[in-house]
């Protein structure tokens, strides 16, 4: 069924698809092909917002076209490049991936109807595609793993949900990123959105394949940064001291392998390659212990608005 929700923006965009991409030039092609063909017949944008040494805003502006990627210097985060792309973006609904994912050719037209159940953000599951490393299946499992099951119906008020593949109200996404000056720090928005009455879903046959991604040099610097942000925000929250923080940081990487192994162990080839990866995930799982150390510590990093680099 086309996607033919309403739009009352003067441009007429209903759906943008915001994609940070960082040293994806492995996925990055595939990624935009298959977003691309999800929102075949669909009056929608596609960015690219990049922050890579590799090729991959090349790569991205042959398929897209220069005025549709956005370069950001290396090591510029995610939530970072997501927060441009978002505030730059113009659809009723705005979704966001990176660009190591691929994605399904109902994946607008399923993750749209998800919205329309009263939700304001909703997200299919993922997975992982078969092309992929031990260092892709610990990032994997790390990151994704609470979100491995497709569920049996429509999933309303679940306590979060995956921002990499996700879709949310356009005005009120845009909204968050304008008021907090800040990069898209989805656990924030979900909490923010969840205090003022907002839903979030889970919705079916909306997955998203998760591809080659990091080197392992790169997403092992990521995990330290994003880590330092959380411990700086639990702080901040009140959600624990930041003596707590320190004293529960050396479990923190067996606590996160044993939650990741209840999700898996009756998985076949997901526990299997669980197993495999453990050492690189205690690796980044160590990494993010100790940059959640850190920030509880310290804070987080001085808050660097990104700026655009020249292609």
């Amino acid at each position: 069924m086309p996607f033919t929700m309403s739009s009352n923006r003067g441009d007429g965009i209903e759906f943008s698809v915001v994609i940070a991409s960082v040293e994806s030039e492995r996925s990055i092609e595939q990624c935009i092909r298959s977003v691309r063909d999800a929102v075949k017949g669909t009056h929608a944008e596609v960015v690219v917002v990049d922050a890579s040494r590799d090729r991959s805003a090349d790569i991205a502006e042959q398929s897209l076209g220069a005025e549709r990627v956005i370069r950001y210097a290396p090591g510029t985060l995610t939530p970072d490049l997501w927060a441009v792309g978002i505030a730059r973006s113009t659809g009723r609904v705005v979704a966001l991936t990176t660009g190591h994912f691929a994605v399904g050719p109902a994946w607008s037209n399923v993750l749209c109807a998800g919205l329309e159940q009263g939700t304001v953000g909703v997200a299919g599951r993922v997975d992982l595609a078969d092309d992929t490393s031990i260092t892709d299946w610990a990032v994997f499992y790390l990151r994704y793993s609470e979100f491995l099951s497709e569920p049996e119906q429509f999933t309303r008020d679940v306590p979060g949900i995956p921002a990499d593949n996700a879709a949310y109200e356009g005005e009120a996404i845009r909204r968050f990123v304008m008021d907090t000056g800040e990069g898209f720090w989805e656990v924030e928005f979900h909490r923010q959105l969840k205090e003022n009455g907002g839903r979030l879903g889970v919705v079916q046959g909306a997955v998203a394949h998760y591809g080659r991604s990091f080197p392992f040099r790169t997403i092992l610097a990521h995990r330290f940064r994003h880590g330092r942000h959380a411990g700086a925000w639990r702080v901040a929250l009140g959600e624990r001291s930041a003596f707590a923080v320190v004293a529960a940081s050396p479990l923190v990487p067996a606590l996160l392998a044993a939650r990741t192994w209840r999700r898996v162990r009756l998985l076949g080839p997901h526990r299997a390659r669980f197993l495999r990866a453990l050492p690189v995930f205690v690796t980044l799982a160590a990494s993010w212990a100790l940059g959640e150390a850190v920030g509880a510590l310290v804070g987080a990093p001085a808050q660097r608005r990104a700026a655009p680099v020249p292609a």
